[in-house]
C-alpha cells in the first residue's frame, strides 16, 4: 500500500453555455456564490488582488460534511475561460494542495470540471478510516451538487 498516494476528487458537468459566460460567472463569485450553491455555500471574498487572477488571496466558507468549513488561500495558475488553480494556506494546505476548475468548449456545451486534491491520502485513512471516507464521500457529493447548480443556473440565464 502506498501511503503517500494524492487522492483526486473529480466531477464534470455539460452546460450548454460559453466558457466566457462560465468565467463570467466565476469573475463575480462574491456575489454568485451563496446562489451557487445554498445549502452549503456561506461566503466568499477577494482579500487581495483582483478576481481569477493569478496570485489573488480569497477567503471563503461552506458547510462541508455537517461542519464549517473557514477556508483561505491564494490564486495559482489562471487560463482565462479555461483553467483556474485554487492553492490553500496553512494548515489546511498539509492535507489538501487545493482544488482546481477546468473549462472546456464542446460545440454549443462547455464542460466544466472540479479537480479536488487530498494529500497522503491512504496515511490519513489508515489513522482514521470512517473520518476520511466521510469527508470523501461529502466532497464528491458536494462537487457534483456544484456542477448541477451551475448547470441548471447558467442555462436557465440563456432561456
Amino acid at each position: 500500500m502506498n501511503l503517500l498516494k494524492p487522492l483526486e476528487i473529480k466531477d464534470s458537468t455539460e452546460i450548454k453555455t460559453t466558457p466566457e459566460k462560465i468565467w463570467d460567472f466565476f469573475t463575480n463569485l462574491e456575489e454568485n456564490y451563496k446562489t451557487w450553491h445554498p445549502q452549503d455555500h456561506v461566503i466568499f471574498k477577494w482579500t487581495k488582488g483582483k478576481p481569477m487572477e493569478s496570485g489573488a488571496h480569497w477567503y471563503g466558507e461552506e458547510i462541508l460534511n455537517g461542519e464549517l468549513k473557514k477556508l483561505k488561500g491564494k490564486i495559482g495558475e489562471v487560463i482565462p475561460c479555461r483553467k483556474i488553480v485554487f492553492r490553500y494556506s496553512f494548515p489546511i494546505s498539509i492535507a489538501s494542495p487545493g482544488f482546481e476548475w477546468h473549462i472546456e468548449s464542446k460545440g454549443s456545451y462547455s464542460v466544466f470540471t472540479t479537480i479536488g486534491y487530498i494529500r497522503c491520502f491512504e496515511f490519513y485513512r489508515s489513522i482514521a478510516k470512517s473520518h476520511m471516507d466521510a469527508g470523501v464521500e461529502a466532497g464528491k457529493k458536494h462537487i457534483k451538487e456544484e456542477g448541477e447548480n451551475l448547470k441548471r443556473i447558467l442555462e436557465n440565464r440563456n432561456l
